[in-house]
């Protein structure tokens, strides 16, 4: 029996299991044999946990692209055995009571068919072969009880609706709401351009407007090394005012770092600490200055 692979190489289990007889005449089955919870099933090649990773790359892959991928990770299988693993879902009696209804393209441009989801469980309940409008009014007569069915722009969908279920709400998804409301702004826009552009020139000839009295900005949180500078700035200046040199200031911090708290205003400091350097005097120019390389090649 064939297990997942460990560390990349092939694994085969010898597995022994006792038979049992059965003596009873009327009884087809003669013969029995034990198997393994979660390990063995009945006339299976493969355990149970690699039954489990095939049949889920096949429903994530399919059968060429999952035979590669089990090639791949040393899985003993073909695209045949993969998609044999694939078992049809079973199809509701019932629509459900929000029915989603989208198209989507088997291959774009040229074949289209129609999902049909179920909206509160999120999974798809059926898939049609096309996007008519009879082949959905159809499934909607062999499947009552929908009774919102969310759907997007297209006619089909909605004379179908009307057709087969008339008691059901017709509603739009997010997506198509959106969509609606951004092409209703862009028309509109596009009808009023000649307003807007004069409204646009108007107000910009108008005077800027002047705000008076304005609110206060909000304070930002200090950060630790902000309060870390201001605590050192304070402490350093103190000693400062008490007559404390240079030297005798360094004996617990750097020289340098004396001389800078001493010769250097507390905004400059704090700026320093947030942006990591203190601007300069030529620093809101700086980006006036581009290299040229091409010029600057030549010499």
């Amino acid at each position: 029996m064939t297990e997942r692979p460990v560390l990349g190489r092939p694994l085969v289990i010898s597995l022994k299991v006792r038979p049992f007889f059965c003596e009873r005449a009327s009884c087809r089955r003669r013969t029995f044999a034990g198997q393994v919870l979660d390990l063995s099933e009945r006339y299976r090649r493969h355990s149970v946990g690699l039954r489990r990773w095939m049949q889920a790359i096949a429903t994530f892959l399919g059968g060429r692209p999952g035979e590669r991928l089990c090639r791949t990770l040393h899985l003993p299988t073909g695209r045949t055995h993969l998609l044999s693993l694939l078992a049809t879902p079973s199809e509701p009696g019932q629509a459900p009571r929000v029915l989603g209804v989208d198209e989507f393209a088997f291959r774009k441009g040229w074949r289209y068919g129609t999902a049909l989801v179920d909206v509160e469980a999120g999974r798809v309940v059926d898939v049609l072969a096309d996007r008519a409008a009879a082949t959905f009014a159809a499934w909607l007569r062999e499947h009552p009880g929908a009774e919102i069915i969310c759907r997007d722009r297209a006619s089909a969908y909605s004379s179908a609706a009307r057709e087969a279920a008339p008691g059901a709400q017709e509603i739009t998804d997010r997506r198509h709401l959106l969509n609606n409301l951004s092409s209703a702004v862009e028309k509109t826009c596009h009808q009023h351009r000649s307003c807007l552009r004069k409204h646009a020139e108007a107000e910009r000839d108008a005077e800027p407007l002047r705000i008076i009295n304005p609110l206060p900005l909000p304070a930002l949180p200090p950060t630790k090394i902000a309060v870390r500078t201001v605590d050192r700035y304070s402490d350093i200046h103190r000693l400062l005012r008490q007559g404390c040199s240079v030297s005798a200031i360094a004996r617990r911090l750097h020289r340098k770092t004396v001389r800078r708290f001493r010769d250097t205003d507390l905004d400059d400091l704090l700026a320093s600490a947030r942006h990591g350097r203190p601007q300069g005097v030529l620093e809101p120019w700086a980006w006036a200055y581009i290299p040229d390389r091409h010029a600057n090649a030549g010499t």
